[in-house]
């Protein structure tokens, strides 16, 4: 198996076995289409599971920017609680009003986190990160399996210059 140490490492591996002078500046894209393609194997895979804190205020939160999907919302007041997924409308229908107090259910809509009853108490946040790109740091994926970053690269290349034979041993 081969060690990349960088990831312009890898894109001067992905060029010599291309060995196609015309793709070099495509292969920044195909390492991104590959962890695109990554990142809807490994979700809900253990490894992409995180726990933050998060705290709301006026019973709404940011998600944290990795975000891919929730396991679970814990209420940290007195006693702990983890919270009721409803969806968004189900949550505006149950509280069509805002009243404050020990939060039961929390929603997504877009981009944050809604509790209801409103409250601003910390919440344990259990969740599903999207790994940093490869561009930006050595994830845990090219750490301990850069043949996928490698194989997977090179199937997006081919499927980008339509050889579907040539992808298909790098699937």
């Amino acid at each position: 198996i081969m060690s990349f140490s960088s990831y312009a490492n890898l894109q001067t591996a992905l060029a010599d076995q291309l060995a196609r002078s015309d793709l070099t500046t495509q292969i920044p894209d195909f390492i991104t289409l590959f962890e695109a393609d990554a990142n809807r194997e490994l979700f809900r895979h253990r490894l992409t599971e995180t726990i933050t804190t998060l705290t709301p205020s006026g019973g709404t939160v940011a998600l944290p920017s990795d975000y891919l999907g929730w396991r679970r919302v814990t209420w940290t007041g007195n006693p702990l609680g983890d919270l009721e997924y409803v969806h968004p409308a189900m949550l505006r229908g149950y509280y069509s009003t805002t009243p404050t107090g020990t939060p039961r259910m929390f929603s997504i809509e877009g981009s944050n986190l809604l509790v209801r009853p409103l409250d601003d108490t910390a919440l344990e946040f259990d969740y599903f990160a999207k790994p940093a790109a490869l561009s930006s740091s050595l994830g845990w994926l090219m750490t301990n399996h850069p043949d996928c970053y490698f194989s997977g690269s090179l199937e997006q290349a081919y499927l980008w210059i339509k050889d579907t034979d040539q992808a298909a041993p790098w699937a």
